[in-house]
């Protein structure tokens, strides 16, 4: 499955569409991507990981790298719409206590 991206600006935050799989070979375009907005202003980011159907550790790699480039520029990360498995990958390696993460409407979770 490809990796789909694409963001919108809302208020003082910018929501990043996520869509696919986020893995080894996906997550150097996702940290690019990623990287772009922030170069570009993006302080305040919320990933909507609604259409994302798997996530491993190179995907948190980029997320924890995004969180740290943010923190400099005393920005925030928050993920959202995350479904079960996506939630339970946050919940195992306990990054939900370092970004602020929702599920689908927590519907369940």
């Amino acid at each position: 499955m490809r990796l789909r991206l694409d963001h919108r600006v809302e208020d003082d935050h910018t929501v990043v569409g996520i869509a696919g799989e986020i893995d080894v070979f996906t997550a150097p375009r996702l940290r690019e991507y990623l990287t772009d907005l922030i170069m570009s202003g993006g302080a305040h980011l919320v990933l909507d990981m609604a259409e994302v159907a798997f996530l491993d550790s190179a995907g948190l790699g980029v997320l924890i790298g995004t969180l740290r480039r943010l923190q400099v520029h005393d920005g925030t990360l928050a993920v959202i719409n995350a479904n079960h498995h996506v939630l339970k990958v946050f919940r195992t390696t306990r990054l939900d206590r370092v970004i602020e993460v929702s599920g689908d409407a927590d519907a369940g979770d």
